[in-house]
């Protein structure tokens, strides 16, 4: 693949036409831009009249042109992150993942951390766990190591001891805390470091059509960088920003410091970046077994997941976030955590975006109606279910894999503007392409059906990657290629909207355009 140059920071303007541009009336034959926003859209001849002389004419050759896409729960900040922290999403042997550990720690410092990407070992590897204490003190040597797994980890022994861990008798597999614990001692990139971390990763995103982002979990630190990078020119995806103000959910601090931390609200809006809210957690997943349920998990009398905040703080921590102009996303799987997050939050004050059901997977239509009542959207991924439904089955059992990520109730219930799509990367692959066809079929990776009730048209699923996260930004002037609206387009190599889902399938993106600027090239196009 080849790609552009880090691209300006202007545009002179831009006509893609010799293809199919979905506009307001359908298919068009050019669209124009110009100062970051669409100018035409219709006949080539008279886009480029409009758009004035200057311009970039690229003939896209056949290719379709839809909306920017857009990931509406995404961890994206550590999307490229290869040359600084051991690559596992493609581990399948405790053997392998021990390798490529021993091999990235190979040639490091005495004492250096190794640090590896977000993973699920239980998932992923034959032996459905994760390396063990003893086997992470060999394969680096006794170097520090902390492996993330979303919800937990696993460390070595001198990662525990850094952190005040006593390893004796311990395993190494963390739970959230001792994650959290463990992490905190882990010295951060240098601003450097990390600057060219999330440029890369934007770049990762405009090579998947991905001009705009709901970052899942992001510090106040990594918010700074993000605005920095936008600020010297070398943004290349909007980033809408669900803060965790300590570096951890559910932070262990009182109610005064809470509120010192959120005084004053979020900080204002830029056209690069916006923060959606702050985050808080519930409940854990339905591939690990442990999403908060109102009935006991199948076999399993008496147990029904668990949360990790009572009810008393997490209404404590909403209540002073609202007090502070601050809207809420709750991390929530279970219909029991549904519950429980639906009798805090709310629909959103004068100038205040509305509270978010994070995931929501096994939201039930009562409760729906009940969302719908209260103002509360939604941001869910379906490709949890694309590797996954055995393992959600096996915990939570075939009916509950049938009803999980229910698009086709949410757009009935919620309608378009109140539920949005994205895929909780790195837990999830970030192409887009593979989860509108999961969206389309409800069937998985294998064929298997995943809950046939719950498909949608391809209408709706590009829907949700484009205009729906676009009003879940409360951005509605995006998400859409309309005139006036900002120049954020995508060019793929086949039709989205194309009757038969598996189309999507391989579906290969040829430009990126964010703000009227082509940031990724596939190959270079012709320009006329």
């Amino acid at each position: 693949m080849q790609q552009s140059p880090p691209p300006s920071p202007r545009s002179d303007g831009l006509v893609l036409t010799g293809g199919r541009v979905l506009g307001p009336d359908g298919w068009a034959g050019a669209v124009g831009v110009r100062d970051g926003v669409v100018t035409a859209i219709g006949d080539p001849a008279a886009v480029r009249g409009a758009t004035g002389s200057g311009a970039r004419v690229v003939d896209v050759s056949g290719r379709w042109v839809v909306p920017g896409l857009a990931d509406g729960h995404c961890h994206f900040e550590d999307a490229a992150m290869d040359a600084h922290a051991v690559p596992l999403r493609d581990a399948r042997t405790v053997a392998d993942a021990l390798d490529r550990i021993a091999a990235f720690a190979a040639g490091r410092p005495d004492g250096e951390w190794i640090r590896g990407q977000t993973w699920n070992p239980v998932l992923q590897l034959a032996q459905q766990r994760p390396p063990t204490r003893t086997e992470l003190d060999s394969a680096a040597a006794g170097r520090p190591v902390l492996l993330h797994e979303g919800h937990g980890g696993t460390a070595s022994s001198a990662a525990l001891r850094r952190a005040g861990i006593d390893p004796a008798g311990h395993g190494g597999h963390l739970d959230r805390a001792d994650a959290d614990r463990v992490a905190a001692v882990v010295p951060p990139w240098t601003p450097a470091q990390r600057r060219a971390q999330i440029r890369d990763a934007m770049r990762l995103l405009n090579s998947h059509g991905i001009t705009s982002v709901v970052a899942g979990a992001m510090t106040p630190a990594d918010l700074a960088v993000v605005r920095a990078v936008a600020d010297d020119g070398g943004a290349t995806v909007r980033v809408a920003a669900m803060v965790v103000p300590t570096g951890a959910l559910n932070p262990e601090v009182d109610r005064d410091r809470w509120r010192e931390l959120l005084a004053g609200g979020p900080p204002g809006p830029t056209p690069w970046t916006s923060v959606r809210g702050v985050k808080l957690q519930i409940d854990g997943g339905m591939t690990l077994g442990t999403a908060h349920t109102r009935d006991d998990y199948p076999g399993r009398s008496g147990y029904r997941g668990g949360t990790v905040v009572d009810a008393a703080r997490l209404r404590t921590l909403v209540r002073i976030a609202h007090d502070c102009g601050w809207p809420v996303g709750v991390h929530v799987v279970g219909d029991a955590a549904v519950d429980l997050a639906l009798d805090v939050l709310g629909g959103g004050a004068p100038g205040r975006l509305p509270d978010v059901l994070i995931h929501a997977s096994l939201m039930t239509r009562d409760q729906m109606l009940r969302a719908r009542g209260s103002g509360v959207v939604v941001a869910a991924q379906a490709p949890f279910l694309w590797r996954n439904g055995r393992a959600i089955a096996g915990h939570l059992g075939e009916d509950a894999l049938r009803r999980a990520v229910p698009f086709r109730d949410w757009l009935d219930v919620l309608g378009p503007d109140r539920v949005c799509a994205g895929t909780d990367h790195p837990i999830n692959a970030l192409d887009p392409f593979p989860n509108m066809y999961l969206m389309r079929t409800r069937r998985d990776v294998t064929g298997a059906d995943v809950g046939a009730g719950q498909r949608i048209t391809a209408a709706e699923a590009l829907g949700l990657y484009t205009a729906s996260v676009a009003a879940h930004t409360g951005r509605p002037d995006r998400g859409r290629i309309t005139v006036g609206a900002d120049a954020d387009l995508t060019v793929v190599d086949r039709d989205p909207l194309d009757d038969d889902p598996a189309a999507l399938l391989g579906t290969s993106v040829e430009l990126t355009v964010v703000a009227g600027r082509v940031v990724h090239e596939r190959t270079p196009a012709a320009t006329a």
